[in-house]
């Protein structure tokens, strides 16, 4: 078994799959078919997306990342846009599931270590 490089697949698959493919089969290993159709999480993968992935893992065993320290980022990313357009800290708290206070803490994060988290892809 074999831990997918993310940054192999984005260009593989695209960017969009991978985060597909991450939020479905995230923490999980998946024996790759030889050929599409996919079947599984990995049926959720566009066409084009499970050709590429087929050739490239053909038969192999590969562990999927669940890459929660990239999501959390792109997570506050968008909250840090969102407010920044005027989204009121209540509702980006109901929004993504999150209490006021930690909205507040995200808000007070610099970029800098966001951006860290985000080279995964």
């Amino acid at each position: 078994m074999a831990l997918a490089d993310t940054r192999l697949l984005a260009r593989l698959i695209g960017e969009d799959a991978l985060r597909t493919l991450i939020s479905v089969a995230g923490g999980l290993a998946l024996r790759i078919p030889k050929r599409p159709p996919l079947d599984g999480p990995l049926a959720e993968l566009p066409l084009s997306a499970q050709e590429a992935l087929a050739a490239y893992a053909s038969g192999d065993v590969l562990y999927i990342p669940k890459c929660d320290g990239a999501r959390r980022a792109e997570r506050d990313a968008a909250i840090r846009a969102a407010y920044d357009a005027g989204a009121r800290v209540q509702d980006l708290a109901r929004q993504y599931g999150l209490t006021e206070r930690w909205v507040y803490e995200i808000l007070g994060r610099p970029e800098r270590e966001q951006a860290a988290q985000q080279a995964l892809f």
